[in-house]
């Protein structure tokens, strides 16, 4: 939930920056911002807190190589984060095919497999440094990856309609 005020926010100073500057940000413009700017947080902070924040919410299973996913998935954050912040444009003066869509997919999929740690965090009774909400939160936290998720796809242009994606 911390992470749903995190990308609203910074969705809504988008859209009002956007407005400023007179380049207005649509709907699906200022979530794709508010997604990349909080992909971008996280991503930075999975290197900052790898140890302290991230490792301990790895199921058992992966414990091994916690530190080796914490920072396979910040990058991946940091990318999708950078994919969906830079122009199509951009993309296309290099040749590159539209990777604002690519990194909204590739971060919808991220984001159903790294809700396999927030279930495990739930399920041990775990606190998270940094998110002390108390132990409701973690239980709540997983019912929100489908909205982040349905977010990453809305604001690339995936769901609910992939036509209007085709127009980027």
């Amino acid at each position: 939930m911390s992470f749903l005020f995190l990308i609203s926010l910074a969705a809504g100073v988008a859209w009002i920056l956007s407005r400023w500057i007179k380049r207005p940000l649509d709907l699906r413009g200022a979530m794709r911002w508010g997604m990349g700017l909080g992909f971008l947080f996280t991503g930075v902070d999975h290197f900052a807190s790898a140890a302290s924040r991230y490792a301990p919410m790895i199921p058992d299973a992966l414990a091994g190589h916690a530190l080796a996913w914490v920072y396979f998935t910040g990058a991946a954050e940091l990318l999708g984060g950078l994919g969906l912040l830079v122009p199509v444009a951009v993309f296309r003066r290099l040749g590159l095919p539209n990777m604002q869509r690519q990194a909204g997919i590739w971060l919808a999929v991220m984001l159903v497999c790294v809700v396999a740690a927030n279930i495990n965090v739930a399920l041990k009774g775990q606190t998270v440094q940094g998110l002390d909400f108390g132990a409701w939160y973690f239980w709540v936290r997983p019912l929100f990856q489908p909205v982040f998720v349905a977010w990453a796809l809305y604001s690339v242009g995936v769901w609910p309609n992939a036509a209007s994606a085709a127009k980027q």
